[in-house]
């Protein structure tokens, strides 16, 4: 089957309809936060009756922990084809460094991890659910590439996993205390997250990679 032909095959209604309420709540969500937003309101925003939403998603936090999946896949299918590559460690560095920035600091996801902080106390499961979807499978997908690139010879570290741990934090660490903590002020473009992966990227290479035996880009 051509792509073209895969494009227009349809959606099933229920499942159309499944993701339609969710797009509806999220903005619901992210208006009044988790704790303040109904049931009620969100049938409301998306059109549907409450029965028709409980259908869909058992409960409020199923229907929030939908949303955060979906803003997660999203991401998730770019970083697999970057770490599945085969081009030079540094520049798949690169690629899934900024793509992880730009997901992680991007407006609405912005929105829903301070919602996520704030309700985790009470709400653990949602924090559990963020962290095994985004940065956790991020950590898994690329330990697992820096093990395949140490058996190539052109990972040069002793731990894959501790590495790959390092480089993720190196990313991300910058930006989400900001997000988190100073929401009035926090800005960030393209621009000042290529410099800051570049240099994350440039001081874990020094590090790690065997320049000699690494791919060239050619």
């Amino acid at each position: 089957m051509t792509d073209s032909k895969m494009a227009r095959v349809p959606i099933p209604r229920g499942a159309r309809r499944r993701r339609e309420i969710a797009e509806a709540a999220e903005q619901v969500f992210l208006d009044h936060g988790f704790a303040d937003t109904t049931m009620k309101m969100v049938a409301l925003a998306a059109g549907a009756s409450k029965e028709t939403l409980y259908r869909h998603f058992g409960s409020k936090e199923d229907l929030f922990l939908e949303i955060v999946t979906n803003r997660n896949n999203e991401v998730r299918q770019t970083l697999d084809a970057e770490l599945d590559s085969d081009r030079p460690i540094p520049i798949i560095l690169r690629s899934v460094g900024i793509s992880l920035l730009e997901c992680i600091c991007s407006p609405a996801v912005v929105a829903l991890a301070r919602i996520i902080v704030n309700e985790a106390p009470r709400h653990p499961t949602l924090g559990d659910a963020f962290y095994a979807m985004a940065p956790g499978r991020t950590l898994q997908k690329l330990t697992r590439y820096l093990m395949e690139a140490k058996a190539r010879g052109e990972f040069v570290g002793e731990a894959p996993e501790v590495a790959a741990e390092i480089y993720t934090g190196s990313v991300v660490g910058k930006f989400v205390p900001l997000m988190l903590f100073t929401p009035h002020a926090f800005t960030v473009d393209r621009k000042q997250i290529e410099a800051h992966v570049d240099e994350v990227v440039r001081t874990f290479s020094n590090s790690y990679v065997d320049k000699d035996r690494t791919r060239s880009s050619g």
